[in-house]
């Protein structure tokens, strides 16, 4: 019986130290390199109507699915480059996404696109659009760090009505789910823009 026992402890070390010499061979934990996630709007601000027009440059449009857009980096723990964080779309894409999908839920209908309009509408001109997702991947966890920069024009009757610009950073450390991390912290720090933006607008947009 002894025998057995010590047999049992002796595979169960083994198999312990052959999982921990793969961690440490690989120099970190396992990290999510693509940041692709769909977003959630948040807002509770209701009573939108009418059309708004969202534009980012042209540039900014990406035109096919093979393209990668770099926002980060992942690092190991003494800050050396290990990999890029990349997304299917650009920073001003994914912000044109999630700005669009909260005034819709405002209750206006949104028109993405990329030249603003001659005639007088009602237009969001995104100036400033960038995301930065960076990594930290470690032996015993990841921490991953979004900041989130947003800047406008805003056009009432054709004519610019406000210069608007709107920032949040989010920090969140997981070992569970580290797949998920890079796009839960970019959910969160796009929500948090959001929720100051989308107020702010909806109230131009109502007077």
């Amino acid at each position: 019986m002894n025998s057995l026992i010590m047999k049992s402890m002796l595979v169960r070390s083994a198999v312990l130290i052959t999982v921990v010499g793969l961690l440490l061979a690989g120099g970190c934990a396992r990290y999510a390199r693509n940041s692709d996630t769909l977003y959630e709007p948040s807002t509770a601000v209701r009573g939108g109507s009418g059309e708004v027009y969202i534009v980012i440059p042209e540039n900014q449009q990406t035109q096919s699915s093979d393209i990668k857009r770099v926002l980060g980096t992942v690092s190991d723990g003494e800050n050396r480059k290990i990999d890029d964080v990349v997304s299917s779309r650009s920073a001003a894409e994914i912000i044109q996404t999630a700005l669009g999908l909260e005034l819709k839920r405002t209750g206006y209908d949104v028109l993405p696109v990329t030249k603003r309009p001659d005639a007088e509408r009602r237009v969001i001109d995104l100036t400033k659009t960038d995301i930065k997702l960076d990594q930290i991947s470690e032996l015993t966890n990841i921490k991953a760090t979004c900041q989130v920069l947003m800047g406008m024009d805003v056009y009432i009757a054709g004519q610019l009505t406000r210069r608007l610009q709107y920032e949040a950073t989010s920090t969140k450390t997981d070992i569970k789910d580290r797949d998920l991390l890079a796009g839960s912290a970019l959910q969160e720090a796009l929500q948090s823009v959001m929720l100051q933006a989308t107020p702010e607008l909806h109230s131009l947009f109502s007077h």
